[in-house]
């Protein structure tokens, strides 16, 4: 009896797309994903609140509250972070002009951006409207974003110092 062996197995290689990749982001310069936007806003909700209760422990509750409006209204401009908020910094996003433009020391943009996130219950409205717009495939802006003309962007590794946006009249 002759023994027959089995056709060898062909070899399959699989290679994914870097976007494709768990938890890889897209190039610096594209839009930024759903879910990389979303961790980067709990970050800064967890800074935002602690601020506030850095002032409820000395005994300002009050100054706490306006530290912790004054860091989400203007938490895109700040020039010590190049622009960003800490949660865009450490998700490596970055809110820009639509033209590109940092939105470093650019006070006014940022308020008008981050508005509808301290009117009440309008985040969540913007959230879910966001949401949606990733689930139709569509572009992914806020309506602070449609009220200040500015989208979120994947940022480059090292960026380079940027000059502050000459204030707008």
């Amino acid at each position: 009896m002759s023994s027959v062996e089995p056709p060898p197995k062909p070899k399959v290689t699989v290679k994914k797309d870097v976007e494709e990749e768990e938890g890889a982001l897209p190039p610096a310069g594209s839009e930024a994903p759903f879910n990389p936007r979303v961790v980067a806003a709990i970050i800064d909700a967890c800074v935002a609140a602690g601020v506030y209760i850095l002032f409820v422990i000395i005994r300002v509750p009050f100054l706490g509250m306006i530290a912790n409006l004054g860091y989400w209204l203007v938490r895109d401009a700040l020039p010590f972070l190049n622009g960003q908020s800490v949660g865009k910094k450490a998700m490596k996003l970055r809110a820009v002009t639509v033209e590109g433009k940092s939105l470093s020391g650019d006070w006014k943009t940022s308020a008008i951006r981050n508005l509808s996130l301290v009117i009440p219950f309008l985040g969540l409205v913007d959230l879910f409207l966001l949401w949606q717009k990733n689930e139709k495939g569509g572009k992914l802006r806020r309506l602070g974003d449609d009220w200040a003309k500015t989208k979120v962007i994947v940022a480059a590794e090292e960026p380079e110092p940027v000059t502050p946006a000459p204030p707008q009249s």
